[in-house]
C-alpha cells in the first residue's frame, strides 16, 4: 500500500510541478492542468483538465496504455488479417478505426458541415490581406484522406470553396492534390496522418513554384533510408499493433542560424537518426516537433524574409524552404503565446522583422480551426 501511495503522490507532484511537454506514444503535446479560475471550476473545464493531465503525466501511464493497446490490438489484428484482403477497395470499420487497403484512414468530410467555418476563415484572411497590401500573401492547401472518398473517387470540394472566397490572385493559391487512393498511398504514411518523405518533398517543390523561387530544389544526398519501424499517430486503440517502416531522404543543408522557441539549436533530429542514434523514429522526432516559433537565418541578404503560418504538416518542409530565403520565421499559432510568453500580433510581427512574404499552409483542419485565425 505504501508503494502505491508513493507512486500516486509522485504522479501528482509530476503533474502539478514538472509536467512533461510531449506524449510520445500518441505523437502529440501532453495535457496539462489548466489555470484554476472561477469560471473553469463552475463549468467543469478545470476538473476535466486535471483528469486529462493525470492520464498523460503520471509515471508509466503511457507505458501501461501502450502495453494494453498493443496486446489487445495484436490479438484482434491476428484474427482480422485473413479477412482484410477480401475487403480490398472498400472502407472497413475496424472497431474504433477506419481502414482502407491496409491504411488507417479518416473518413471523407462533408462540405455542408464546413461552409460556415471556411467562410469565417476566409473573412479573417481577407481582412489582413486588405490591411497589408505591402505583403505578398500565399495560401497552400494540403489535401489528404479527408478530401476524397476512396471507394467512389468523389472529391470533397473544400479547397475550391475556400479559394473562391479569398481575395488573392490565382497564382498566389496552391493546392497539394490527392485525387485517389493510389496518389494517397504513395505520399502518406499507413499509420500516421502526415505526408511521408515522398509527399513532403513533392510539397516542398510545389511551394518553391508557388512562392516564385527560381532555385532548383535541394537534392537528396542518397537514396531513401530505412530508419526503423514506427507506429504513427493513427495507430492507437484497436490499431495499436499496426506499424510500418519510416523512410527519409538524407539532405545536406547549408549553414544556418536556427532558434526553436527562442533557444538556439537545430530543428529536428535528422543527423542523429541517420547515425543510428535517434531511437524509435516518428514524424515529430525526425523532422521536428510543433513549436511556437522556429527561425532560420542563412545570411543571404539578397533574398526575402518570409513568415510561414502553419501546423504540423509544414514541419517536414520548413528547413528545406528556409535555404532559399534570408530569414524564415515559422509560427504555429496554437503554441506561440505559450512558448514565447506573449500574444501573437500579426502586424507587429511582420513589421519588426522586415517580412515581405507570408505563407499560410495546412490541411483542412488548419482552415477550419479557430486557433489558426490571424489575430492581434
Amino acid at each position: 500500500m505504501g508503494i502505491v501511495l508513493l507512486l500516486l503522490g509522485a504522479g501528482l507532484a509530476r503533474t502539478v510541478l514538472f509536467p512533461k511537454e510531449v506524449n510520445a506514444y500518441e505523437n502529440r503535446y501532453a495535457e496539462k492542468i489548466a489555470p484554476l479560475t472561477v469560471k473553469g471550476w463552475l463549468d467543469g473545464s478545470f476538473q476535466d483538465s486535471v483528469d486529462k493531465a493525470l492520464a498523460d503525466q503520471v509515471q508509466l501511464a503511457q507505458v501501461y496504455k501502450r502495453a494494453y493497446n498493443f496486446t489487445s490490438s495484436r490479438c484482434l489484428k491476428a484474427a482480422a488479417d485473413p479477412l482484410l484482403p477480401l475487403c480490398y477497395g472498400r472502407y472497413v470499420n475496424y472497431v474504433d478505426t477506419l481502414l482502407f487497403n491496409g491504411y488507417i484512414t479518416y473518413p471523407p468530410r462533408v462540405l455542408s458541415d464546413m461552409t460556415g467555418r471556411l467562410e469565417a476563415k476566409a473573412d479573417n484572411y481577407n481582412e489582413y490581406f486588405a490591411a497589408h497590401p505591402e505583403l505578398d500573401f500565399y495560401v497552400y492547401y494540403i489535401e489528404k484522406d479527408t478530401d476524397v472518398n476512396f471507394e467512389t473517387g468523389e472529391k470533397v470540394p473544400a479547397c475550391e470553396y475556400l479559394f473562391d472566397r479569398l481575395d488573392l490572385p490565382q497564382d498566389r493559391l496552391g493546392r497539394y492534390e490527392v485525387n485517389d487512393f493510389g496518389e494517397f498511398s504513395l505520399r502518406f504514411y499507413r499509420t500516421d496522418h502526415h505526408w511521408n518523405e515522398w509527399g513532403s518533398y513533392r510539397g516542398y517543390a510545389e511551394l518553391l513554384d508557388l512562392l516564385g523561387v527560381k532555385d532548383a530544389p535541394l537534392n537528396s544526398t542518397g537514396d531513401s533510408v530505412d530508419l526503423g519501424t514506427f507506429s504513427g499517430s493513427k495507430a492507437t486503440g484497436a490499431a495499436a499493433a499496426f506499424s510500418e517502416t519510416f523512410y527519409a531522404f538524407p539532405m545536406e543543408f547549408p549553414e544556418m542560424d536556427i532558434t526553436v522557441n527562442g533557444e538556439s539549436g537545430d530543428y529536428g533530429n535528422r543527423e542523429a537518426f541517420f547515425a543510428g542514434e535517434g531511437g524509435t523514429p516518428s514524424y515529430g522526432g525526425f523532422y521536428g516537433w510543433d513549436a511556437g516559433e522556429v527561425t532560420f537565418s542563412t545570411g543571404r541578404t539578397d533574398r526575402e524574409n518570409i513568415l510561414i503560418l502553419g501546423e504540423s504538416y509544414d514541419n517536414a518542409v520548413i528547413k528545406m524552404l528556409a535555404t532559399h530565403f534570408n530569414h524564415t520565421y515559422a509560427v504555429d499559432l496554437r503554441y506561440y503565446e505559450a512558448y514565447m510568453g506573449e500574444k501573437f500580433s500579426f502586424s507587429n510581427y511582420v513589421e519588426e522583422r522586415g517580412i515581405t512574404q507570408v505563407l499560410l499552409i495546412g490541411n483542412i483542419d488548419y482552415y477550419l480551426m479557430d486557433e489558426f485565425r490571424l489575430e492581434g
